[in-house]
């Protein structure tokens, strides 16, 4: 049904249905296999060993480091409803943040952009209305150390176009 192949390694994750498989193409090997509760709408290689997957309600990370399955990591926001299009998630650099992203339709034909900006130290969700953002560090005048930033374009659903 699907396969994506790991950014910087030979491995490739399939999936038919529900059923999550991995494998090594190097080693012509299986690494591990896993069934989810419900179907995928979305998965994305966050690193070289850990894999997303977000399903209608929750979202999960596979690790390549482990045998365990499938942790899960967060529940969706309600603003990330059923009828929301997931359309990226990405891991901060220092591994403490994920953001999730989606859109769906609005109103005179208006696409609304919804994300969610979870912690996973404080394991809290902050909802924002937008369709794009992005984790960075930037080197900010008399920090030794590279400040992480989250950079997003902020459109109220009720804005007027343009804005």
């Amino acid at each position: 049904e699907a396969a994506i192949m790991n950014p910087l390694t030979n491995v490739l994750a399939l999936r038919s249905a529900t059923t999550l498989q991995i494998f090594n193409l190097d080693a012509k090997a299986k690494v591990k296999s896993h069934t989810m509760p419900e179907p995928l709408v979305f998965w994305k290689w966050t690193s070289v060993s850990n894999l997303a997957l977000v399903t209608s309600t929750s979202v999960y990370h596979w690790s390549l480091e482990d045998a365990n399955p499938p942790t899960k990591v967060f529940d969706r926001h309600q603003t990330l409803g059923p009828n929301t299009q997931i359309i990226n998630y990405k891991v901060s650099p220092d591994g403490k943040w994920c953001l999730i992203g989606g859109i769906s339709a609005g109103a005179g034909g208006v696409v609304n952009g919804n994300m969610q900006l979870y912690s996973l130290e404080k394991k809290v969700s902050q909802p924002l209305e937008g369709h794009a953002a992005s984790f960075a560090k930037i080197q900010l005048a008399g920090r030794a150390d590279p400040a992480q930033v989250l950079v997003f374009h902020e459109k109220k659903a009720a804005a007027p176009p343009g804005e």
